[in-house]
């Protein structure tokens, strides 16, 4: 903001340059429905209406109750302007100045950006970003604000814009609170000088203001609170319009859940999902919570203390005959009712979401694939609805090639006979969940596995522990005991490759293994014989119960002073490499070609991991390793 310049009673002010990249982005780069400015300076009238009601009811001393609280739509043909005025709140000359000059939500102006340069122009949404005032100049040359406070003591005054780079502020008499903006059509606007045209406007987006707006001095909209209405006079139609105009979006929503309590509290609620996660298109995370009435009274916009975070893409209203009038805003955390309420409505929409899932799967997963990951957050602050939240999530196994996700609901119900758990692993994708070895022992006994492509979904999984009474256990911590009593498929056994090993067999893979730890050192907690593996010459097992290796993988990513715990490097004693290095060993116990080897299995099981060695040792190992193989071949010939 530059300083102020004194004109008489005028002062001139540089918009924020936020401010003046939107105007210049709103005028000429998006072309969009121009109708859409009346529908945001309607909902900024019913906002400024919203608090002056708030402030009679919680303050009857202020006055001014003889003032209806309505909205007026009026139009000029021969000025060719359009006036929106309110009986609402009012303006302070510097609460003009912070509310006109500046845009407060972080991310607002890049997210508007990135619409227009992706020539999306979809600023329907406007609204959600706390910039509609200034859609007003799609349509005006200039724009003038007059408006008075409601408090006795503030004059009167007058904002006035053309859209370019500066606007002007100066005192006027004014003599009842409110606000009128005037907006000097554009030749190209002219749509907006008829009644009828403003009407339409009215009840497509504004229809559920709960305030009267009158145009040309008719009422236009029904003012209905739809959540006080029997459901069933409530026609899909209707709840999709209340949705449009709560949340500003030009669709229905994805699914909604209307609620009527009488005991132990009394409350009704509308709530909506959309069908848009605008977290995922570069917006942070916008206000969230439905609107708290108490009454048919708005008491705050966005009541974030009624919905866990987890759930923060819920849109709607919750209307209370429990919640007093006077609550203070300050104190609304602190409202046992609200926690009650906030604790009913967080079941209802878990249960609703399931019922969604059971009956309308393919919604659900397009649900899912917006805000399921919002949703997993769940599991770690609500302890109380974890086992709701598991029936919510779905993933894909090592049965379903397709990748189709299931729910662990589904899994458990066609677990082996003696399976105990619920296993799952985690891996960038399904080509190194498919190859990874620590798969080999469950597939033996054809057990499926749940696959987690997401990092977070193994700290979803591990923090959510057991799903219907059935542990939760990622696959590279299974001993093999734990599967020994589900019985392997017919033929298994027969297939299995095992060889009968010699005494002397027995005591040089020893012998091998002793020197294969004296190679890696401590860089692995120990080096054994391996009873998981059927194919692979080895593979890194985690010892204990601590995080899984994907889980410490993530966690040293955000912590730099972690350390992933030293791991236990089991050999496949069965594996034709490892027999024919146990051979060289026997014959050559001090060979650099098989400490070279023992180095690349040992990184080899990292690669396996995920777990990136270090190139500048491995690549001229391999090569030597290449050079001695390829001599041998030679020698051969």
């Amino acid at each position: 903001m530059s300083d102020a310049v004194h004109t008489a009673h005028e002062e001139s002010f540089e918009f924020q340059a936020e401010i003046r990249e939107l105007l210049h982005l709103l005028i000429h780069s998006l072309y969009t429905k121009k109708e859409i400015f009346v529908r945001e300076l309607v909902s900024n009238a019913s906002d400024a209406l919203d608090k002056m009601r708030y402030i009679q009811l919680a303050h009857p001393e202020t006055g001014g109750g003889e003032i209806p609280l309505e909205i007026r739509i009026e139009v000029d043909e021969t000025a060719k302007t359009l006036a929106i005025s309110d009986t609402g709140i009012g303006m302070t000359r510097a609460e003009i100045v912070q509310n006109l000059g500046t845009i407060a939500k972080s991310g607002s102006m890049e997210f508007i950006k990135k619409l227009a340069e992706d020539k999306r122009g979809d600023m329907n949404l406007i609204g959600q970003f706390g910039v509609g005032f200034y859609s007003a100049f799609m349509a005006a040359s200039e724009v003038r604000v007059i408006t008075k406070s409601y408090r006795d003591d503030e004059p009167g005054q007058i904002w006035i814009s053309g859209g370019s780079g500066s606007y002007t502020i100066r005192e006027i008499p004014v003599e009842k609170r409110g606000t009128r903006i005037e907006v000097q059509l554009k030749d190209d606007a002219s749509e907006f000088l008829s009644a009828v045209r403003l009407e339409n406007i009215i009840k497509k987006y504004s229809n559920f203001v709960p305030y009267p707006v009158f145009v040309a001095g008719k009422q236009a909209n029904s003012v209905s609170a739809i959540w006080t209405k029997p459901k069933n006079d409530i026609t899909d139609e209707e709840y999709d319009e209340f949705y449009k105009f709560l949340s500003g979006s030009p669709d229905g929503p994805a699914t909604r859940l209307h609620l009527v309590s009488d005991a132990p509290l009394s409350f009704q609620s509308v709530l909506f999902v959309p069908k848009t996660n605008f977290e995922k298109m570069g917006m942070g995370k916008l206000e969230h919570g439905p609107d708290l009435y108490a009454r048919k009274v708005l008491i705050q916009h966005n009541c974030k203390e009624l919905v866990p975070d987890y759930l923060r893409f819920v849109r709607g209203v919750v209307d209370s005959e429990d919640i007093t009038l006077n609550v203070s805003r300050e104190t609304i955390q602190d409202n046992a009712v609200l926690r009650k309420i906030s604790r009913n409505l967080v079941k209802k929409l878990l249960d609703h979401l399931a019922s969604m899932l059971a009956g309308r799967r393919e919604d659900y997963l397009k649900f899912y694939g917006e805000f399921g990951r919002i949703l997993k957050e769940g599991v770690a602050i609500d302890y109380e609805n974890r086992q709701r939240l598991g029936k919510l999530f779905l993933y894909p196994t090592s049965a379903g090639a397709d990748d189709a996700p299931v729910t662990l609901k589904e899994y458990s119900e066609r677990m082996k006979e003696g399976q105990k758990a619920i296993y799952y692993l985690a891996a960038p994708d399904r080509r190194a969940l498919d190859a990874s070895p620590h798969l080999e022992m469950f597939r033996k006994r054809g057990i499926e596995i749940v696959y987690l492509y997401d990092p977070v979904d193994d700290f979803v999984l591990s923090g959510l522990g057991e799903f219907n009474g059935k542990p939760l256990k990622s696959a590279d911590q299974v001993e093999p005991d734990e599967l020994k009593d589900i019985a392997m498929p017919e033929g298994a056994e027969k297939t299995e490759g095992k060889k009968e090993d010699t005494i002397a067999f027995s005591s040089a893979f020893d012998a091998f293994l002793k020197r294969f730890r004296e190679i890696l050192g401590d860089r692995v907690e120990d080096v054994k014989e391996s009873a998981r593996l059927s194919s692979s010459p080895c593979l890194l097992v985690t010892p204990g119960s601590g995080p899984s290796i994907q889980a410490q993988k993530v966690i040293s990513m955000i912590d730099r002073d972690f350390r992933m715990a030293k791991r236990v490097l089991e050999v496949n004693k069965d594996n034709p490499l490892v027999r024919n290095l146990v051979a060289m060993h026997g014959e050559q116990p001090e060979s650099p070609l098989v400490s070279a080897c023992c180095e690349q299995l040992f990184e080899n099981a990292m690669l396996m991991e995920g777990i990136l060695p270090d190139p500048s040792g491995m690549v001229p190992r391999i090569q030597r390793i290449m050079e001695e193989a390829a001599s041998g071949k030679a020698n051969r010939t």
